[in-house]
């Protein structure tokens, strides 16, 4: 488990931290996977893409847009790239790792895993 100081926090040294994963996703019924790599946004941002997301407004194609971004931390795609060059499938597993569903999912499966030991 990572520990941070407060004052690393203070620092701003979480924001904009760039990391790279790879995602799985379905297209013409065959499992892909493409490497990607994004930032963490500050709580401003994703804070207002959270409430605009539970009031069911669709902010996927803007939050990928924002989180997506090169080795240097620029932004790889706007908003109407998203939506008019990403499937559905590939947007959902990009969706999930930026939001950081991903994280949860991951998080829940170790606890039931380790309640399934006990």
């Amino acid at each position: 488990m990572a520990k941070y100081e407060l004052s690393d926090v203070k620092a701003g040294s979480l924001v904009g931290e760039i990391h790279e994963d790879t995602v799985e996703f379905y297209h013409k019924g065959e499992l892909c996977e493409v490497d990607i790599k994004y930032k963490t946004l500050p709580f401003v941002e994703s804070d207002a893409l959270h409430k605009r997301l539970n009031n069911n407004e669709d902010v996927a194609a803007e939050w990928i847009s924002k989180a997506l971004v090169d080795e240097k931390g620029k932004q790889q795609f706007t908003q109407p790239q998203v939506e008019k060059n990403f499937i559905q499938p590939l947007a959902n597993a990009i969706f999930n790792k930026v939001w950081g569903l991903d994280s949860v999912k991951k998080a829940v499966e170790e606890q039931t895993a380790k309640k399934k030991k006990e």
